[in-house]
């Protein structure tokens, strides 16, 4: 038994409870207690955010191994699925909040982790040599498909980030433009269109991630499906918190405030906090999932493999740029034209 399978659903089960420590240290912050204060925050939330990177290395070692363990590949996909525990804790604490438990949410994740380190150390050891052939790649159609409503559902992401860009003006002028959009992507037509282009998806990629996982990845493979899994489940949160919590449950808008959780904001409420790493994690995958595929379609065309792994890395660079942007306007961060 070895070390790394379990630091995934370790990481995972932890990061809860990093944010828990952020969010005292920000209270002191708040208080005037010093510098030390802004440290230990800084370092709660440096930490917190170090977890699904923990969680991808570990996928990223076991993705290596050509001819894994029934444990291996348990803990592989324990990895991949350890990357999304900013939307997993976000969705959990939703539908515990709509259960009339709110404290419940990071207990039951930490059984939910420790149930898969379970069930890793409890698995076979032995390789299996026919285990990644007998998987078989995924489908060149179901593959085309999933690339199809991915352009669909980009489409709408387009505008969908460049209207919380627009947040770096400020709440009104978001809204000036959630208005105008609203009108497209609210229409009784539009709007049961987009959240069948996202079920579709869902559906698609976890069957190509299912597959996938069971095979040898690169980097780029398990950047890929890493970045599908997170997205599953960011995806499936946010449709549970704008049609049913604020819409039903709630009865207000998903506008600028719902999104930040003001009037408090996302940096100094207990439960706020975790829609940070959520909403960051979220545009990052979403632009890196898109150039994951375009690499894909690069390689496929016999582009240079040079060249291909170039635009993904600036895909990266770009992707982290904007998912820092976005959060930066989302925190409060303001630009003003004379």
């Amino acid at each position: 038994m070895k070390a790394h399978w379990f630091a995934a659903p370790l990481a995972a089960a932890i990061y809860p409870w990093l944010l828990a420590l952020y969010h005292g240290a920000a209270k002191a912050v708040e208080r005037g207690d010093g510098s030390g204060a802004w440290l230990g925050a800084a370092l709660a939330l440096a930490a917190a955010l170090a977890m699904p990177a923990i969680a991808f290395g570990a996928a990223l070692r076991l993705g290596r191994i050509a001819e894994p363990s029934p444990a291996e590949l348990a803990a592989r996909r324990t990895a991949l699925l350890a990357v999304a525990a900013p939307p997993m804790f976000t969705l959990t604490g939703v539908v515990a909040l709509l259960a009339g438990h709110p404290d419940w949410d990071r207990g039951f994740l930490l059984l939910v982790w420790s149930a898969l380190a379970l069930r890793i150390a409890s698995a076979d050891r032995t390789p299996r040599r026919q285990a990644a052939s007998a998987a078989g790649a995924p489908s060149a159609g179901w593959r085309k498909a999933h690339g199809v409503g991915a352009v669909l559902a980009l489409l709408f992401l387009a505008f969908h980030f460049s209207n919380h860009l627009v947040g770096l003006v400020g709440p009104e002028a978001h809204k000036a433009v959630m208005d105008v959009l609203r009108v497209a992507y609210r229409s009784p037509f539009v709007e049961p269109l987009l959240v069948g282009v996202f079920a579709f998806m869902i559906v698609t990629g976890l069957r190509l991630a299912w597959r996938w996982s069971a095979r040898p990845m690169d980097a780029a493979r398990t950047l890929q499906v890493a970045g599908g899994v997170f997205l599953t489940w960011a995806v499936i949160s946010h449709l549970n918190a704008v049609l049913y919590l604020a819409r039903v449950h709630f009865g207000i808008d998903t506008d600028w405030g719902f999104a930040i959780g003001a009037p408090t904001g996302m940096l100094l409420d207990p439960w706020n906090i975790r829609l940070l790493p959520y909403y960051l994690g979220g545009v990052f995958f979403v632009v890196v999932h898109a150039f994951c595929g375009l690499r894909i379609v690069m390689l496929a065309h016999h582009a240079p493999r040079a060249n291909a792994d170039r635009v993904l890395a600036g895909g990266i660079v770009f992707a982290a740029l904007l998912a820092t942007t976005i959060i930066l306007a989302m925190c409060g961060l303001r630009l003003h034209f004379a």
